[in-house]
């Protein structure tokens, strides 16, 4: 059975920052055990990888200062996730479709103050729960939402 690891901007920030150099502060949210994996998932066949669209709005919103880092960007991470992505269907970046938001309201708490982003990220690994799914992720406000809400997703850290 294939499996799918499903990226959350720290995760995906974290695997930029150490892979790729596409960061300059270096702070990595992922154990090394975890980038590790990421690494051979990127370099293997047998893993499909997901990044909800999301993440890249949000590096957008957050990264997007300056025409040399979104050349850098843009050339040294967007093309090799759409070209692979088209290549071999081993990266995809999925975009917001009816499934992804009708999964929302299953990541909602009134307990547990969770940004939009973050739970789009979270539906959008329930879209792939029927697969052997994993969400990387360190973020303790979706591991606490997942955990409240009893969603069927595994997660790493």
């Amino acid at each position: 059975m294939e499996e799918f690891y499903i990226l959350d901007t720290c995760s995906f920030y974290s695997y930029c920052c150490k892979y790729l150099n596409i960061f300059t502060d270096k702070d990595i949210s992922l154990d090394d055990n975890s980038l590790e994996i990421l690494y051979k998932a990127f370099n293997s066949n047998n893993i499909k990888i997901i990044i909800p669209s999301v993440i890249i709005i949000e590096i957008f919103d957050h990264y997007f200062n300056n025409e040399e880092f979104i050349n850098k960007f843009k050339y040294d991470v967007y093309y090799y996730l759409i070209n692979n992505g088209n290549e071999d269907n081993k990266i995809a970046v999925i975009d917001i479709d009816n499934e992804v938001l009708e999964n929302l309201f299953d990541c909602y708490s009134d307990t547990v103050t969770i940004d939009l982003h973050d739970k789009l990220i979270l539906a959008t690994a329930l879209k792939y729960k029927e697969h052997n799914t994993t969400l990387f992720t360190s973020d303790r406000r979706i591991k606490k939402i997942k955990r409240l809400n009893k969603l069927p997703i595994n997660i790493r850290s």
